[in-house]
């Protein structure tokens, strides 16, 4: 089983999780078309994968987006939420979410492939799992993100994405809410908007707009080619876009894969949902007031092209050789051809 352990130096909260270290991994070799036997996240293997928890469907019952539990979960949702001593150290048990959305039957399918329906089932998955995944009150964090390729975690090459669900707020979410909330309180207005609204201002970073989102090249960009969308009106969390909004978000996705993948090729990248977190009032009243109000989700999507290396393992400062204003420039060219 699984343990989580709390560092009393860093406070940092630090997953063990010896149940991954046997998970299948794909990318030791090219993959080629007669492997696509062994995945199990194939259509006809279902029976490989845990039992299923949700799925999207066609009109023949063939399905669109599966989601089933992580085969090889850093968290089970069985553990109990006792905590302990180990001397001068604690750890408890590892409570919490693992689960994998398996994106499309289609094995060898890039995100720039990805049809608009394809892109609104993705997301009406992502969205009633959060859902279904904040009812359980003793979870107080949902992680949604996707790993592709080697140099981005990925151990399987079919799509998909996984979420992590914690029995608490990882430390840089935290944080992030902190901030968020300090702004708010000092200007009343949400800082991740008014960065937004400066970007369609000044117009050097904007990668592509619709009526409700937006994609930049964030101003003080980590990672070449990195890109930040984010709404245009103040949302906390994904769950809570319409239908219409659900729409233009697919399109961006859309557009913005489309133009990562015509620039730099086949590249390997992680994909991640910023949410609120589910508000907890009757346990935490002046920690949510108002996140609704100071907290906008976003999505950021991470090209791995550089390594990350000592400098910035050891300070927390990124080094990226690629300015945000020639990344969007060359963005931006792609998705106007």
């Amino acid at each position: 089983m699984s343990t989580i352990r709390v560092c009393p130096y860093s406070g940092k909260s630090v997953i063990i999780a010896p149940e991954r270290l046997h998970r299948p991994f794909e990318f030791h070799n090219p993959i080629y078309e007669d492997e696509i036997d062994l995945c199990p996240f194939e259509k006809g293997g279902e029976s490989f994968t845990p039992k299923e928890i949700f799925s999207i469907r066609d009109k023949d019952g063939e399905w669109i987006t599966r989601v089933v539990a992580n085969k090889y979960h850093a968290l089970s949702i069985e553990a109990s939420e006792e905590s302990y001593k180990e001397g001068f150290f604690t750890y408890a048990q590892g409570l919490g979410a693992h689960e994998v959305i398996i994106e499309t039957p289609s094995h060898f399918l890039k995100a720039n492939h990805y049809t608009l329906e394809l892109y609104r089932a993705y997301l009406k998955t992502v969205i009633l799992r959060i859902k279904d995944l904040e009812n359980d009150t003793r979870l107080k964090y949902i992680q949604v993100f996707k790993n592709c390729g080697y140099k981005a975690g990925a151990t399987l090459y079919h799509p998909h994405s996984q979420i992590i669900a914690t029995p608490f707020i990882p430390p840089k979410v935290d944080a992030q809410i902190r901030r968020c909330k300090r702004y708010y309180l000092s200007n009343g207005r949400s800082l991740l908007l008014d960065m937004i609204n400066e970007e369609l201002r000044e117009q050097k970073r904007v990668i592509y707009e619709n009526d409700t989102f937006v994609a930049v090249a964030p101003y003080a960009s980590s990672f070449s080619f990195e890109v930040l969308i984010a709404p245009k009106v103040q949302i906390h969390s994904v769950k809570n876009i319409n239908a219409a909004q659900k729409i233009d978000l697919a399109r961006t996705l859309k557009a913005v894969f489309g133009a990562l993948y015509s620039l730099l090729g086949d590249f390997d990248y992680n994909l991640l949902f910023h949410n609120s977190p589910p508000v907890r009032d009757h346990k935490e009243i002046d920690y949510f007031h108002h996140i609704e109000k100071f907290f906008t989700f976003n999505i950021q999507i991470i090209p791995r092209l550089n390594t990350i290396a000592g400098y910035e393992l050891s300070s927390g400062v990124d080094i990226n050789p690629v300015a945000p204003e020639f990344a969007a420039q060359k963005l931006l060219k792609e998705i106007s051809r």
